[in-house]
């Protein structure tokens, strides 16, 4: 995912919208950086900053693309550099960089965070990071290509286990038009997809998370792995009906809205913060989201839930960063929840499902109203990628993308899995 960094400066006590003022007390500019590791949303984000700028004087923003660098990567030169970022769009890292975070504990926003999303961010009781929203991935379907499909409304509890999977693509692949569209991109094959199998091994927390342990500890035999298999059995569905199969390494993520909309492809496995460029494409369409089975008993775990969490986290630097830019940040991060102007962009702009229980705006889209179905029913997964080292979704990703090049074959990916897991002990 494409990280950019936002270099803000300011000055003065000009109040903004929502009565907040800066440093009266110097009329010195305050720099301020907020690293965003979410190209999706880059063009609303630095929308959004633009009109910060222009209701108070303390920020004035210019987007610097990461260029070619992953966010862990990216710290850690501005780091070392004596440059880093005020405010960071952290997620795995965040253990990492614990002790370089500030306490927000006493933010205001903590006593309104949805239950649960602030466990990942806390160390020693202290909260480091504010959650950036709820984000779920899973196959995205196109409901009026599945309804045409089905001769009816299409239902997305209908398809339950591999079979029915396999069913679904051969009728759409019989009605002229690609199953699904599958982008390559080592991110999304391994962090998300490879979430799948890992958050599947267990509906308990505990024994999912020993199963991570295992893994790093050699005790563990994917060829063997009931669940390894399964989602085996579902990437070769998705690889045998993949839109670009022919050349799959080569298709392009900015095409898959496009093919979703417009029909060349029912379904795109990806998450919900891709929604802005499906709307771009399809304003007025309707979209779902299809859980990933990987087994063909209909009641196993993971076979009707999707991955929902919070994925990303606000975070602001305390060893390189003055108190006056600390407070900026804190300002700022105020302002992107806490304003009307703020949240609307969030919801309407992000296209983000609030990770707080007070906001005022609420999604309304068809894809954030699916993923609020599956939360609502309780019906959702862990993102345990969270737990991966900042290598591991670049190193599963690259025997995934070996495997859907016939680089590779099961086995080989069994064995790349362990060797790279019993490296991180």
């Amino acid at each position: 995912m494409l990280t950019a960094v936002l270099s803000a400066c300011g000055g003065g006590g000009k109040a903004n919208e929502e009565g907040q003022t800066g440093d009266s007390s110097s009329n010195k500019p305050v720099d301020i950086t907020v690293l965003v590791g979410k190209e999706e949303i880059a063009k609303p984000f630095e929308e959004m900053v633009r009109e910060y700028n222009e209701l108070q004087d303390q920020a004035k923003v210019t987007i610097i693309p990461l260029a070619g660098a992953n966010g862990y990567e990216r710290m850690s030169t501005l780091y070392a550099s004596n440059n880093a970022p005020t405010v960071i769009s952290i997620g795995q890292e965040l253990p990492l960089m614990q002790d370089k975070l500030l306490d927000l504990s006493d933010q205001e926003w903590v006593q309104h965070a949805s239950a649960g999303t602030l466990d990942y961010a806390t160390f020693d009781d202290k909260v480091l990071g504010m959650p950036m929203a709820v984000e779920a991935f899973g196959f995205i379907y196109n409901k009026a290509v599945l309804d045409e499909v089905s001769g009816g409304s299409f239902d997305p509890d209908s398809v339950r286990t591999v079979d029915d999977l396999k069913a679904l693509f051969e009728k759409i692949e019989a009605s002229g038009m690609a199953p699904i569209t599958v982008s390559p991109l080592d991110w999304s094959l391994g962090a998300h997809f490879a979430n799948i199998m890992f958050t599947n091994q267990s509906a308990d927390r505990d024994e999912r998370h020993q199963f991570l342990e295992e893994i790093k500890n050699g005790a563990v035999d994917l060829e063997n792995n009931a669940v390894f298999n399964g989602w085996m059995d579902t990437f070769d569905l998705m690889k045998a009906y993949n839109s670009a199969k022919n050349a799959p390494l080569a298709a392009q993520y900015d095409e898959a809205p496009l093919y979703l909309a417009d029909g060349q492809a029912a379904m795109w496995f990806m998450g919900n913060w891709a929604y802005p460029q499906i709307k771009e494409a399809d304003p007025d369409g309707d979209y779902g989201f299809l859980p990933v089975p990987i087994s063909n008993n209909p009641d196993d775990y993971g076979n009707s839930q999707i991955s929902a969490s919070v994925s990303l986290y606000w975070a602001i630097d305390k060893e390189q960063s003055t108190p006056e830019q600390q407070a900026a940040a804190k300002d700022f991060l105020n302002w992107m929840i806490g304003s009307e102007k703020g949240q609307d962009y969030y919801v309407n702009q992000f296209s983000a499902i609030p990770a707080f229980t007070n906001f005022q705006i609420q999604p309304e889209d068809s894809l954030s109203q699916s993923v609020l179905y599956y939360m609502d029913n309780e019906r959702t997964l862990e993102w345990m990628n969270l737990y991966f080292p900042p290598d591991g979704f670049p190193t599963m990703g690259a025997s995934l993308q070996k495997y859907l090049t016939d680089n590779l074959d099961r086995a080989g990916v069994a064995k790349e899995f362990e060797d790279y897991w019993k490296t991180k002990e």
